[in-house]
């Protein structure tokens, strides 16, 4: 190379350099371009003992993926069956999981491992869904599978967050003492599926495990059983559980201690008034954060148009002694005024008002409220349907259904669920089952209509609904013609 070539290819390689650093007084190092983001979950690459292995003597479980993954929420996410007495550690490094079982191997046994969603990988938090890893300390896979569905009696709808399970015993306080032998996730539809099952005979039950330990030990635990046991073998047909809970939860009370600076100093109430409006239909509640201790009703006075007082009320306390409920033959369209002494009541903290109070409401009218009639396709009523009015899933209806259509002249405006109640003891109240008793007993059902009911007030609300196709999973539609308005 010449002196001059080699100037030449300084002076070039100088400005490079310069254009490089100059402006900031350091370099800009881009990196390359990457390609798509990685959507695929982690892949299977081996396993040790290999999946579906037989003869397996060892409590040791290694599988290997692709890629670096991790784990998360396995003692929510990974089902061993059988049911591990003993809860196994289970942990991920690198591209491996590994799984060691605390209980001695069963002989001829079928073990399963269901992750779940646990596993995803470990840049991504791409989700291995419903991963799965068989072996056997026999000679053979079991094959056998039993599918079923768990309803909720009560609402007829399902519950994702119930487990199905297996006993091989049939005493009743297996269920309470004992792990299960084997446990199933329930989906979205209330499905479930049980596989690599041996032949045999099983006790089948489903539940809502609140404290995570696969018994049926509180009373407040979502329960299903089966009145006889299922051979499990290759013809077994699919089961139905009704699930039902003896006592309901008892809601979380609100905080009655206020914050700092936010002392209550009077008693405070709320309304079941809407709007400034009272249903006609309805009576007047005042609600507490507290039980009352005592109340007087004479302090308590009802004003129509403000002036004249009305006298035929009745003032009552609820059953907790946390609302207080004023019932009297309400004038439609008419303006009240209620008049709380402060001295009318006071709670078990010994809060009472700090000074009168005035309330004024008016009354709705006939023409605020929508008439209704819903006509039944397929109704049996030797089996006492009550046809049930639910709003923000509370029951706020409750109608025994004697003939295939049911009527009413008004019925306050909005949009409701609705469901048929079998009502087998006739006392007009859905009954929860009972397993603990020389008598086992059913849960009533409650069988949901798919489409709501929306009543449009001064109008003539109309449905038909089928209840075979209810069944079968047709939709039951409004009357959607335009009916003429009510002119009450």
């Amino acid at each position: 190379m010449t002196i001059g070539k080699y100037i030449s290819i300084l002076l070039i390689s100088s400005f490079f350099l310069f254009g490089i650093f100059s402006g900031t007084g350091c370099a800009n190092i881009v990196p390359p371009g990457g390609g798509p983001r990685d959507s695929l979950p982690p892949m299977l690459v081996s396993a040790l003992p290999k999946d579906s292995a037989l003869k397996v003597d060892q409590q040791k479980v290694v599988i290997t993926f692709n890629e670096f993954v991790e784990l998360k929420n396995t003692s929510e996410q990974v089902l061993i069956s059988p049911y591990p007495a003993k809860q196994p550690t289970i942990e991920s490094k690198l591209r491996t999981v590994t799984v060691r079982l605390k209980d001695s191997l069963l002989p001829n046994t079928t073990y399963s491992i269901d992750f779940g969603d646990a596993i995803t990988d470990l840049n991504e938090g791409n989700v291995l869904r419903n991963f799965r890893y068989i072996f056997s300390t026999g000679a053979q896979i079991d094959s056998n599978e039993l599918t079923g569905k768990v309803v909720l009696a009560e609402t007829g709808q399902t519950d994702s967050a119930m487990f199905a399970v297996l006993y091989t015993k049939q005493e009743d306080s297996t269920v309470a003492k004992e792990t299960p032998k084997y446990v199933a996730r329930v989906n979205s539809k209330g499905i479930f599926t049980f596989t690599n099952l041996p032949a045999g005979t099983f006790y089948v039950y489903a539940l809502l495990d609140i404290d995570g330990n696969k018994k049926y030990n509180q009373p407040i635990e979502h329960f299903a059983f089966l009145d006889s046991p299922v051979v499990v073998n290759a013809d077994t047909k699919p089961v139905l559980l009704n699930a039902f809970a003896v006592e309901k939860e008892k809601p979380k009370a609100p905080p009655t201690v206020p914050a700092k600076g936010n002392t209550i100093r009077t008693l405070l109430s709320t309304n079941n008034l809407e709007t400034g409006s009272q249903d006609f239909l309805d009576s007047f509640k005042l609600s507490y954060l507290k039980p009352l201790r005592r109340f007087d009703s004479t302090k308590i006075l009802l004003f129509l148009d403000s002036t004249k007082q009305v006298n035929n009320l009745v003032i009552k306390n609820d059953t907790i002694n946390k609302k207080l409920i004023i019932y009297t033959p309400w004038k439609q369209g008419s303006n009240y005024l209620l008049y709380l002494n402060k001295e009318y009541a006071i709670d078990t903290s010994g809060l009472a008002a700090v000074k009168n109070d005035t309330l004024a409401f008016r009354v709705k009218t006939e023409k605020e409220y929508g008439s209704v009639r819903i006509r039944f396709k397929d109704i049996d009523t030797s089996k006492h349907p009550v046809l049930l009015f639910y709003s923000n899933g509370e029951i706020v209806g409750s109608y025994p259904i004697i003939s295939k259509e049911w009527y009413r002249k008004l019925y306050k405006p909005g949009t409701y669920q609705l469901g048929i109640l079998y009502d087998t003891n006739q006392n007009g109240v859905w009954d929860a089952g009972e397993f603990f008793a020389k008598k086992k007993r059913q849960p009533e059902l409650v069988q949901p209509i798919s489409n709501p009911l929306t009543v449009k007030g001064n109008w003539d609300n109309e449905l038909t609904i089928d209840l075979t196709q209810q069944k079968n999973g047709s939709e039951t539609k409004q009357n959607e013609s335009t009916p003429p308005v009510r002119n009450f």
